[in-house]
């Protein structure tokens, strides 16, 4: 696939569907991270430190490995104007980021719970929006959609938006009942990463290859193991009660 007709695909979509959905999504999940974090025991400053340090890591997070992903996606990121963004960098950068400045600050109170709802209904709604604006699609197949191609497609965008929709429901379950306390996060990470991992064996390939692996499968394997190294980090293996209130 040509630059050409990834951006004819992309055009057939609604922008405004998209950008709509971003908005949502962050309104929602800000609004969820905002109010779980409120359990924090923290200074303010250390608070708004840590919101102001997960934002700017999401917003670098997810654009830098565009820089560096190959094939177009790298064309695009380097000579268009809206680089492309992955919610896996974001996701990884922000942690990275945070557990550097509770380091520093030899903070060691537990915040990552907080941001596990949020995060979830952000990247589901976000979801939507990928299939309001047609983007990351799937690959032809003798079934499927036609996204603006004239070619029958994988609708990967409905299979995953599922998936995290399925997987925000057991954030909540586990939320809403005091289980998995410290991990929930975490879990987002390993399941998430399994997920994307799989997906992309259906999806178009948009970025390189790297020992028989997408750039985007690699991201999805660092994601997945990072979040299963900290949940056998933090805690035993069965699933513990947390005693602080919602």
């Amino acid at each position: 696939m040509t630059l050409d007709q990834h951006l004819a695909i992309v055009s057939a979509g609604s922008r405004l569907g998209y950008q709509l959905c971003v908005i949502t999504a962050s309104v929602v999940g800000g609004w969820l991270i905002h109010h779980d974090a409120r359990r924090w025991q923290i200074s303010p400053r250390q608070y708004w430190t840590i919101m102001l340090i997960a934002l700017l890591g999401a917003l670098v997070g997810s654009t830098l490995p565009g820089f560096v992903a190959g094939g177009f996606v790298e064309e695009v990121a380097w000579t268009m104007p809206i680089t492309p963004k992955t919610v896996m960098g974001g996701l990884l950068f922000s942690f990275l980021i945070i557990a550097g400045y509770k380091k520093i600050i030899r903070l060691n109170a537990d915040t990552s719970d907080a941001f596990a709802r949020g995060a979830i209904c952000m990247m589901a709604i976000g979801r939507i929006g990928c299939i309001l604006q047609h983007c990351c699609y799937g690959k032809a197949a003798a079934w499927g959609f036609d996204f603006g191609d004239g070619v029958a497609r994988i609708p990967v965008q409905y299979i995953e938006a599922t998936g995290l929709f399925a997987l925000a429901y057991l954030i909540q379950h586990l939320h809403q009942h005091h289980l998995f306390a410290g991990r929930r996060l975490f879990l987002v990470f390993a399941l998430y990463g399994a997920l994307r991992f799989m997906m992309e064996f259906l999806r178009e390939p948009i970025a390189g290859d790297y020992l028989g692996l997408g750039f985007y499968q690699w991201l999805a394997l660092l994601i997945g193991v990072v979040g299963a190294l900290q949940i056998v980090k933090r805690s035993p293996p069965a699933l513990i009660r947390d005693a602080t209130p919602i």
